[in-house]
């Protein structure tokens, strides 16, 4: 109880300090506990980019789901094809975060060829995995398209790196996914 009233002296003494500089937004944030945007282009270039963000995520999280249900039934078992699915979705929704990030930085246009190009081949990869290996059956192609994803996962960690570290860092278990739908798909054909 006592905190509670020594805090909400503090609030109470800024807010008369910054009456008295004149600073009377600045008083009315900070004596209502939140803090004020000075710049409301801030809040739009947010918005912006967090909608952004919501559409990379969505698009490539939504494209890989649909591979699989559009790739029809297979002899695989239910539970590794749940597994494929589920981790294959969310490989995708990590690499897109990682290629947003990129992408808010300039980096997709400054460096085409270090950081669109390897995504877009990982993302290829990944969508043609679930209809050549669950679809078609054909798990020789699908070991393929995880070696494929794997490398593209690589370039995707370095290149991404060089523009943020973060984003590269994102990319990795990305490499360790593909790696693991290759057991998965090996497994599959035996």
């Amino acid at each position: 109880m006592a905190s509670a009233a020594a805090s909400q002296e503090g609030i109470t003494h800024r807010a008369a300090a910054a009456a008295a500089r004149g600073d009377g937004d600045d008083a009315a944030a900070t004596a209502g506990g939140e803090a004020a945007s000075r710049d409301p282009r801030k809040a739009g270039r947010a918005k912006r980019g967090l909608r952004s963000l919501a559409a990379a995520v969505s698009l490539s999280v939504a494209l890989t789901a649909a591979s699989f249900y559009g790739s029809g039934s297979s002899s695989a078992s239910a539970a590794k094809v749940t597994i494929a699915r589920a981790g294959s979705v969310a490989a995708e929704a990590v690499m897109a975060l990682a290629a947003w990030m990129v992408w808010a930085e300039g980096g997709l246009h400054r460096r085409p060829g270090a950081t669109l190009a390897p995504f877009m081949a990982q993302l290829v990869a990944a969508l043609a995995w679930a209809p050549l290996a669950l679809g078609l059956a054909a798990p020789v192609a699908g070991l393929a398209c995880c070696a494929a994803m794997a490398a593209g996962a690589v370039a995707c960690a370095r290149g991404f790196g060089g523009v943020n570290p973060v984003a590269g860092d994102l990319a990795k278990p990305c490499v360790a996914w593909a790696v693991l739908l290759a057991v998965i798909n090996y497994k599959m054909m035996n």
